[in-house]
């Protein structure tokens, strides 16, 4: 049966999804729950580990959930909430604390769900009616200027870990000094009595120990290695036993397209794919320098990185110099690759795609980042 269409030939069910894009709004529905989640959290209070930084977040917050998720912890802190898929803005945060985890931004009937369901969702969840955690674990995101002090006035955080500060979203705020004044505001909002968990391998650690109300514990590391120090420096504050906390760290696996090691035939494949900036294109580089490539070759491939202002060009030809100096061969894929001056160059990943069969060789070990 042919779909019913308007004047303009366009089906009725289009026209429907047009009108509720409008009416409810990214924006809209974002203030709405912005609110409700305000008020679950005053009702409820429940504990929150608030995560922040440049790059390492995900591992970080899979890595503290993973451990605290896990039954026997689970027993004596209580049902622990996270983060999942990104949602660490104005609408996923508080879709977060409401529990709307299935909620698919850009479909405009999964916004008027939410916004359907929300003032139920906040009275059964203040009158105490079923599950609600006590502990969330939460990814504060810095979309603007003062974009991480609105989140934590939502959803103050007893626990605060800043992974890195470096060249990431400088397109907005201009200066490693503006993205580490934004990243402060979750460091500021931490009460005396909590914890805050921060990296020591930049240059702007210092700074945000000052800004602290609370204890500050400085953990070494990058990537897992310090998404895993960040962990037990969290359990230790809350008192699980250290056993249970490295048991735990042992049976995490890591999220798929950071670090994931994959055997392909006689080739090793290392996906750190998610996400590329400045400080996670080094670190990519500096985990294919120590693996072994078996009689292969060490083969970086690379992509743009964007949100890097107008420093671009300069970020991206200081990375090409420190992957020539990590790997054997080195492929940019990108209008803004070109400045690595690479030994091959794709205009796009799907031309990539297509030809990197022919440039790889047997027993390579392989970054895609």
């Amino acid at each position: 049966m042919p779909e019913l269409c308007d004047e303009q030939g366009l089906s009725l069910k289009s026209r429907a999804i047009a009108i509720l894009d409008k009416l409810i709004s990214i924006e809209r529905l974002a203030a709405f729950l912005h609110l409700s989640a305000r008020l679950v959290v005053l009702v409820r209070k429940p504990f929150v580990i608030g995560i922040t930084g440049s790059v390492g977040k995900t591992t970080t917050i899979e890595m503290i959930a993973a451990v605290l998720k896990r039954s026997e912890v689970e027993s004596l802190v209580g049902e622990v909430g996270r983060a999942e898929n990104n949602m660490n803005d104005d609408l996923g945060v508080p879709a977060t604390l409401l529990q709307f985890c299935d909620l698919k931004e850009e479909y405009a009937p999964s916004r008027l769900r939410a916004a359907c369901l929300a003032p139920f969702r906040v009275l059964r969840i203040i009158s105490g009616i079923g599950h609600y955690p006590k502990v969330f674990v939460l990814e504060f995101g810095a979309g603007w200027g003062g974009h991480v002090a609105r989140l934590a006035a939502m959803a103050r955080p007893q626990v605060a870990v800043v992974t890195t500060i470096g060249a990431a979203h400088l397109e907005r705020f201009k200066t490693l000094e503006g993205v580490a004044n934004e990243k402060m505001a979750l460091v500021k909002a931490v009460p005396p009595s909590g914890l805050v968990v921060l990296g020591s391998g930049h240059d702007f650690v210092n700074q945000l120990e000052r800004a602290s109300n609370a204890p500050v514990v400085k953990v070494n590391g990058r990537g897992a290695e310090f998404a895993e120090n960040a962990a037990r420096a969290i359990c230790g504050y809350l008192r699980i036993p250290d056993a249970v906390v490295e048991y735990g760290l042992r049976e995490f696996k890591p999220p798929k397209g950071r670090l994931n090691v994959l055997k392909l035939g006689n080739m090793t494949l290392i996906d750190d794919s998610y996400n590329a900036n400045p400080a996670s294109m080094r670190y990519g580089l500096d985990t294919l320098a120590k693996s072994e490539a078996k009689g292969g070759r060490k083969v970086a491939v690379l992509g743009y990185m964007a949100e890097l202002g107008e420093n671009a060009p300069q970020y991206h030809e200081e990375i090409g110099a420190y992957a020539r100096g990590h790997a054997d061969y080195v492929i940019g894929v990108g209008e803004l690759a070109k400045y690595y001056d690479a030994d091959i160059w794709f205009d796009s990943s799907e031309a990539c795609a297509e030809q990197i069969e022919s440039v790889l060789r047997q027993n390579d070990c392989v970054l895609v980042h």
